[in-house]
């Protein structure tokens, strides 16, 4: 197992498929991106080029000669992607099955890993929907098992509408849904880890990320003093801890991040240690972590 310098110094350079839309094709397998979806992976993919090394390329401006001189690496290891890799005769990096991927990034691993908010629930019918938000008279956040950068959700401050309703049966049909109390979100976290395939996991740096009112990314810093109590340090690593335990239980290995945040939820305010599990690189991995370390046996 080689660090990032290492590998560098070793001339092992990667070939990146940027599948920054990968939550899109685990929803569907058959999802094709469609060029406003490719637009804003062009915005978004210079961003995730900070997890380059000098000597890395996208896949999409490799030479076909020069295949064989580079490992594929993936934001995020899908179907498509490895028939990208395919098609380009370059050789993946050792990665985890897609199917493996598409099962710990959905939402209900995270459910049932825990850390979510009080009340949270995972339901697949109408039914159990209704059981959870008897209480008309607060907001509840709808969230589909494989929503990202504030799509798939959907808020609920009081009576449903039609068009609302209709979203609900559609994302019953397929998936299910999260529901949870929204809550005021007062400052966004994440942790960032390496999962090898012996199970063994390294940490990065806690850091603090910041996205609009909808949940998109805009920026994110490693955490300075002040930004977290000792005892919220102290969960945070303990959940990344956790929650790689459980990715490696579940056959996964690689990049992963753990967000999470500090919320007032009336004249509480406390801090909810896992709202998301993604099981890829991250914006933030650079940051938190630097370029992961990899086998490459």
């Amino acid at each position: 197992m080689l660090s990032s310098t290492v590998l560098q110094q070793a001339k092992i350079r990667f070939a990146w498929v940027l599948n920054l839309d990968a939550e899109l094709e685990m929803a569907n397998a058959s999802y094709q991106r469609s060029p406003r979806v490719a637009q804003q992976q062009a915005t978004f993919g210079a961003g995730a080029r900070t997890l380059f090394s000098p000597e890395d390329c996208l896949l999409s401006e490799l030479p076909f000669a020069d295949a064989g001189k580079y490992l594929g690496r993936a934001w995020c290891w899908t179907e498509q992607t490895l028939a990208l890799l395919a098609a380009a005769r370059v050789k993946p990096e050792p990665h985890p099955e897609p199917e493996v991927v598409r099962r710990v990034n959905h939402r209900l691993f995270a459910h049932e890993v825990g850390g979510g908010l009080p009340g949270q629930a995972f339901v697949r019918d109408r039914e159990s929907l209704a059981s959870v938000i008897r209480d008309t008279k607060r907001a509840w956040l709808l969230k589909r098992p494989f929503a990202f950068a504030g799509r798939g959700q959907l808020r609920l401050p009081g009576a449903m509408d039609e068009v609302q309703n209709n979203w609900i049966d559609a994302s019953l049909r397929t998936h299910g849904l999260i529901v949870e109390p929204l809550v005021e979100l007062l400052c966004e976290f994440s942790s960032h880890g390496y999962l090898y395939a012996d199970g063994r996991c390294t940490l990065g740096q806690l850091c603090v990320q910041s996205t609009n009112d909808r949940g998109v990314f805009r920026e994110i810093r490693r955490a300075a003093d002040g930004d977290l109590s000792h005892e919220e340090k102290g969960i945070l690593l303990q959940q990344g801890e956790r929650v790689a335990r459980a990715l490696s239980d579940a056959g996964y290995f690689g990049p992963f991040g753990v967000d999470s945040y500090r919320y007032r939820d009336g004249s509480v305010t406390t801090l909810c240690a896992c709202s998301e599990i993604n099981a890829r690189y991250t914006m933030g991995f650079a940051t938190g972590f630097g370029v992961g370390p990899v086998d490459v046996a």
